[in-house]
């Protein structure tokens, strides 16, 4: 993988992926979005990898759409556009890997719609959010209309969105916007431990479970439960799963004879 404007590295199935335009906020640009497609795709694909923790070089996580970077067009060239925004966050959101985000200082617009493709977010005590579209007479349109409100509630999310105001980390937690706030020095080290927990699982069910979740917010429970069905069958298939149960039941056996 090699790009303009993200940094990586990978080590013992986790793969630390960065933005690394920290002269400019780490703000999105075309190119970031091109990167973050490319990214993820490859990272889809590639099987050494099993966890991403997705950060921002710098002062902060990432300061939101780069406007200078953009060049004004017809309706037509702005969907164009919007479309490849949309196309690069949702890629995360497919993503069959863990992705969290691990978010310091501020968080704005495009960043947040960012990190809310991602499944986890673990921030700083000095981390801020918001979605300031509506302050600049636009809408949000790299998904948080759509999965702000799946993540905090309906009320909450029109809240943010209608008056474009900012909230800090205590408040982003007790919505439920993130999962943890952890001390700065910790949060690179909390996304490590985290990882480590959920590939200590079994990979294929992680990924499969987290499909579920996702699909199933748009499904009836029926549907949900049918689309869960299939999905066991797959876990059950997987070579490592009777390693895995016989694993788990010798343990079970040990505790038992302590």
């Amino acid at each position: 993988m090699q790009f303009q404007t993200l940094s990586y590295s990978e080590k013992d199935g986790i793969l630390h992926v960065k933005f690394n335009r920290p002269e400019k906020r780490n703000a999105v640009s075309p190119q970031v979005v091109k990167d973050l497609q490319q990214c993820f795709a490859e990272v889809a694909a590639e099987p050494s990898v099993q966890v991403v923790l997705l950060s921002g070089e710098g002062k902060g996580f990432c300061a939101g759409t780069d406007l200078n970077s953009f060049q004004a067009g017809d309706a037509q060239h702005i969907r164009k556009f919007v479309r490849a925004f949309q196309g690069a966050f949702t890629e995360i959101e497919l993503c069959e890997k863990t992705v969290i985000a691990l978010i310091h200082n501020f968080c704005y617009g495009a960043a947040l719609e960012i990190a809310l493709a991602c499944d986890m977010r673990i921030c700083t005590p000095d981390a801020t959010f918001n979605i300031p579209e509506v302050n600049m007479g636009m809408v949000p349109d790299g998904g948080g209309s759509q999965r702000l409100p799946r993540v905090i509630g309906l009320g909450r999310a029109k809240e943010m969105i209608l008056t474009g105001k900012t909230i800090d980390a205590q408040k982003a937690e007790k919505w439920g916007l993130v999962n943890e706030i952890v001390a700065f020095e910790d949060l690179e080290k909390t996304g490590i431990a985290w990882a480590q927990q959920i590939m200590s699982q079994g990979l294929v069910a992680v990924g499969l479970s987290k499909r579920n979740i996702d699909m199933s917010m748009n499904m009836s429970i029926g549907d949900g439960l049918e689309c869960a069905g299939l999905s066991q069958s797959i876990c059950f298939s997987d070579p490592n799963f009777l390693k895995r149960i016989e694993k788990r039941f010798m343990e079970q056996v040990k505790k038992k004879k302590a």
